[in-house]
This record gives structure tokens, C-alpha cells and sequence, in this order.
């Protein structure tokens, strides 16, 4: 999937950044909520986005989950092709509510050009929970890869530490169970099996030295990480477009 683009980011994290905030109708500035690009002029009809090897393409995306017309707060195809992108899965999630949200897949044929692939990336739907996973072997899940689901990629990725709450013993755990706590230093409030002293189901907390390796976009809304994802999106944006200006863009298809 391509997520290069010729359009220099705002640099400024505080320009404007309240009108981002508001739902208010029309007539005000309408900003991404990443980038902080003026989105005010774009209809997603008739305005362009003007991504290389993309062609015309609408710049504003349209969220399945929080989509609003004329509401000031928004999200560019750009920032949300770079999204789905930097996940290394079909999926991503919305920076305005944080729902799970995937490209709608395209007619497109096998071993199509991804420049032509990525033109139908343009219409976004929500990724509902639809399948059996073949490792924790739960139904319905939303399915991102090798036929395991989204928690049990991200904890076959990001095997983490944790120590019991119990017996105090550390362990590596496959699944992210940083999702369930509501501070980094916080227990779980789920279960896992401890294989020390207790022999039976307890709860954990983030082995200290590992919290820093937690992906910031999966972490709890209440961790208060929002803007450290944002700003590893803009960074990634940025570098595409460096990589472009010196010829050594690399596209990506990941239409599922």
C-alpha cells in the first residue's frame, strides 16, 4: 500500500489543534488530526489528494465509525493509508475514536500494479469480528493475518514480560494484556496462567523494563499515549517523503 505523499505536514502539533477537537458545523476550519493539514476546501468528492502514483484521489477520509460531514474534526487518506500501513496488517485504527478500520477490499486482480491496487484505497469500512482464530481458537475475531486475530499478532510480536500479582513470578505472555490494565503500572483486570507458584489463573502487571516496547496506538485510551501515536505517524509520513524525493520509495499493497 502506498502511504507517500507530496504534501508537507503542519510541524506545529498546536495549530489549531482545538477546532480539531470541536463537532461544530460548517463554515470552520476543518484539520486532520494527525498531519494538522487544512481539509476545509475538500468535499471527498471532487478534491484530490496528491499522493505520486496514486492519481486523484479524495484527500478527506471517510470514517465508517465517526464520519461526519461537516464536523471540524477529520482524518487525510494519507495519514490513514500510513495508519493501516505502519501496522503491518490490513487493519488500523480510527485516531478520532480508535474503532478498527480496514481499506474495503477492490475487484482488483492477482498481481495487479499496487499504483492501480491502491487507487481503489480510497473507501474505508469498519473490521468486524468475523472468524475463529487458529491459536486462541476464540470466535468471532477480527482475523488480520495467518489466520490468528489481532490480539493474539500483537502478542506473538510483542511477547512481553509481566510479573503475577501473586507469586511475583516473571513471565513471558503472548497476548497483549496491557489492554486490560488501566495505568502502565496497573494489574490486569483478565486472567492469565501462571506457571510458578500458583498453578492456576491470575492477574499481572507490565514487567517495568518492557513498557516502553507496548505499540502507543494499542495502549488504553486511559494511558494517555494518543499523541505519542500521532507523532510516530507524522514521522513516518515525513520519511516516506524524504524516501521519495531521493527515489527510494518502496509501495506497499495490503488490501486484505
Amino acid at each position: 500500500m502506498c502511504c507517500v505523499t507530496k504534501r508537507l505536514m503542519a510541524t506545529d502539533p498546536s495549530a489549531d489543534n482545538n477546532e480539531a477537537d470541536n463537532s461544530g458545523g460548517g463554515g470552520g476550519v476543518v484539520t486532520c488530526a494527525v498531519c494538522f493539514s487544512d481539509l476545509s476546501d475538500d468535499d471527498n468528492d471532487n478534491d484530490n489528494d496528491n499522493d505520486s502514483a496514486l492519481g486523484s484521489l479524495p484527500r478527506k477520509a471517510h470514517l465508517p465509525c465517526c464520519f461526519r460531514p461537516r464536523a471540524s474534526d477529520a482524518v487525510c487518506l494519507p495519514c490513514m493509508r500510513t495508519i493501516i500501513n505502519m501496522t503491518g496488517t490490513h487493519i488500523g485504527r480510527c485516531p478520532l475514536c480508535r474503532s478498527y478500520v480496514q481499506f474495503a477490499s477492490g475487484s482488483s486482480s492477482e498481481g495487479e500494479e499496487c499504483a492501480q491496487t491502491a487507487q481503489l484505497q480510497t473507501r474505508l469500512e469498519k473490521a468486524v469480528p468475523h472468524g475463529r482464530c487458529a491459536m486462541c481458537m476464540q470466535t468471532p475475531r477480527i482475523i488480520v493475518r495467518g489466520g490468528i486475530c489481532d490480539a493474539c499478532d500483537l502478542g506473538v510480536n510483542n511477547r512481553l514480560r509481566y510479573a503475577c500479582t501473586q507469586c511475583e513470578r516473571i513471565q513471558v505472555i503472548p497476548h497483549p494484556m496491557w489492554r486490560y490494565m488501566e495505568t502502565p503500572t496497573s494489574a490486569s483486570t483478565v486472567t492469565w496462567a501462571c506457571h510458578g507458584e500458583c498453578q492456576t489463573y491470575t492477574t499481572w502487571t507490565v514487567w517495568a523494563d518492557d513498557v516502553e516496547r507496548i505499540p502507543p496506538e494499542d495502549t488504553p485510551e486511559s494511558w494517555g499515549r494518543r499523541e505519542r501515536w500521532l507523532a510516530d505517524v507524522r514521522a513516518e509520513r515525513e520519511r516516506r517523503r524524504q524516501e521519495e524525493e531521493r527515489g527510494e520509495v518502496e509501495w506497499f499493497c495490503t488490501i486484505a
